[in-house]
């Protein structure tokens, strides 16, 4: 069976069983490997060797716990002044709305100015509004006006970073080592997601909002003084670009040239507008009206999504590993896209604690391992605009998702909005699997070259060399 790859430029057969099946000769014997895996532990943690990486590493993985211990206590806080259920739904959509309307201004921005300046510009500004915060709910002056306002600010601050971050980290490690860089960069962003809400919990149980906000504040003292001792970091622009409509205009076609990318960031689309609206917005819902318990069940549920991501980001280190990324992702987008299914439709908190971890688990391999793939596949000079384009195709959606799940549970109820959101991004799935099948070749159809060195050789035939063969024959 031969499946046709077009990418980049290349034409090219995968082969099931190479060559040798393609020409129908016996399929030669495979030599023997040891694996030996404490290497591959080693390799997978490999970015750790870099000083400028741990520099790194250490502020992001700090400041990101801060952010995490404010975001578990920021729809609290907006109960506390008065909120509803819906007000958190608005100031939800303010703070992500920034990823679609600025996204690909801040990859133009990250990739024709000097990324650490940029950076130390937003994450001040995101220390700005954390102070804010901390100071107006101290002296009783904060409000849900100022909330939505701030979350807005905050949103935009995070959209203009996020590229410009993305980068940094590529900078800060040898080519080699940039798929290990991304995975751990994952995994600190997974542990922040699971330790600061419990963080949060506890400080707003003893002390209150401020020490809160106020820790937020400090931590990014952390990621600030991580910048000030890395060094510029600026990409370098093979040509003058024709202003921000362009630059954007050439990440566009760079991004949408290549197949496999292009598949990607629509399989993005889905996850972001149908798989992540169910858990961002929808678990309090859930744990209420379809499972009929209270806050130790919500609490618990939403404990396992973060173990079961931390988890997921742990074996991610070893997958990111592998030339073809497109099975295992793909693996986790399909069995992550039925667990949000059949969450929607159970009525046992036990089966949905289980589908809550394999949820977890297997969103985050499908999320990490789609961020690898798009630093791995991109050119330094494209790299902010690709990771710019991959926000806004999965973060940029998120507000429209977040309206057509509260449609859907205004008519169908919280479980049957999860369940029709679910079987959405399932059926999405299949779709462009069959459409685009060079989607099962992530990281390896994007340079074939890649997949030759590090796979078996006689699995790639180039069309040249098939066309030659059978004139020869002929």
């Amino acid at each position: 069976m031969a499946h046709w790859l077009r990418d980049r430029g290349f034409d090219a057969y995968a082969v099931t069983g190479g060559v040798h099946a393609l020409q129908g000769a016996p399929l030669p014997e495979p030599a023997p490997r040891t694996r030996d895996r404490r290497g591959d532990w080693k390799a997978a943690a490999g970015a750790l060797r870099h000083r400028s990486f741990q520099i790194y590493f250490g502020g992001v993985l700090l400041s990101l716990a801060g952010s995490w211990v404010e975001a578990g206590a920021f729809g609290y806080v907006v109960l506390l002044l008065g909120g509803s259920a819906a007000t958190l739904g608005i100031i939800g959509f303010l703070n992500t709305i920034p990823n679609l309307v600025f996204a690909l201004p801040a990859g133009v921005l990250a990739d024709h100015f000097d990324r650490r300046k940029l950076l130390l510009f937003f994450q001040g500004g995101n220390m700005g509004v954390a102070i804010a915060l901390t100071v107006l709910w101290a002296t009783d002056a904060l409000s849900v006006f100022l909330m939505g306002l701030l979350a807005f600010i905050g949103g935009t601050l995070g959209t203009l970073s996020f590229p410009a971050f993305q980068s940094m980290l590529a900078a800060t490690v040898p080519e080699e080592d940039l798929e290990s860089a991304v995975a751990l960069n994952s995994l600190a962003l997974q542990v922040a997601r699971f330790v600061g809400p419990a963080i949060a919990g506890v400080l707003l149980a003893s002390v209150g909002p401020t020490w809160v906000f106020g820790l937020n504040a400090f931590s990014f003292l952390a990621v600030l003084g991580a910048l000030l001792l890395l060094p510029a970091s600026r990409a370098r622009i093979a040509a003058a670009s024709a202003g921000i409509r362009g630059a954007m205009a050439d990440g566009l076609r760079y991004v949408f040239g290549q197949r496999s990318l292009a598949s990607l960031m629509l399989l993005m689309v889905f996850a972001g507008m149908f798989a992540t609206p169910p858990v961002a917005f929808m678990v309090p819902g859930l744990v209420r009206f379809q499972l009929h318990e209270g806050p130790g069940t919500l609490g618990l549920f939403i404990s396992l999504i973060g173990l079961g991501s931390v988890l997921g980001s742990v074996a991610m280190l070893i997958l990111s590993r592998r030339p073809n990324k497109g099975e295992p992702a793909l693996v986790s987008y399909l069995v992550c896209a039925a667990a949000i299914a059949l969450i929607g439709l159970s009525t046992s908190a036990p089966l949905s604690f289980a589908l809550a971890l394999i949820g977890g688990f297997t969103g985050v391999i499908f999320i990490g391992l789609s961020t690898v793939v798009v630093q791995a596949s991109s050119s330094e000079e494209m790299r902010s605009r690709a990771m710019a384009i991959w926000a806004a195709a999965f973060v940029g959606v998120l507000p429209i998702g977040a309206l057509i799940t509260a449609g859907l549970a205004a008519w169908l109820g919280a479980g049957g909005a999860v369940a029709v959101d679910g079987f959405v991004t399932l059926l999405g799935g299949f779709a462009i699997i069959l459409w685009r099948p060079e989607v099962r070749w992530l990281g390896c159809a994007a340079l074939p070259e890649a997949c030759i060195a590090a796979t078996d050789p006689a699995s790639f035939a180039y069309v040249e060399e098939l066309e030659a063969e059978a004139a020869r024959l002929t």
